[in-house]
């Protein structure tokens, strides 16, 4: 996660992922977690209002992870 937000951006981002992590914990591996939520986070670098991205990363890194568990892509066995 190499991008220019402020510190409370990015600890509301890692607080969102922690949380994403635990909703599918068992379900989706956490490298492929963090994967998603990187190409979330790089989608939203040049973001006007920092302020969402938390909000936006939570958001798109789900819709992504919903895509991928209903087409059976990601699961831990």
């Amino acid at each position: 996660m190499k991008v220019g937000f402020d510190a409370t951006v990015l600890k509301q981002i890692q607080s969102e992922v922690r949380t994403i992590k635990a909703e599918y914990h068992g379900v989706v591996p956490e490298e492929s977690i963090d994967r998603v939520a990187d190409e979330s986070i790089q989608r939203l670098a040049d973001s006007r209002v920092p302020q969402f991205v938390p909000l936006f990363v939570g958001r798109f890194t789900r819709e992504r992870l919903r895509e991928l568990v209903k087409s059976g892509g990601e699961s831990e066995n």
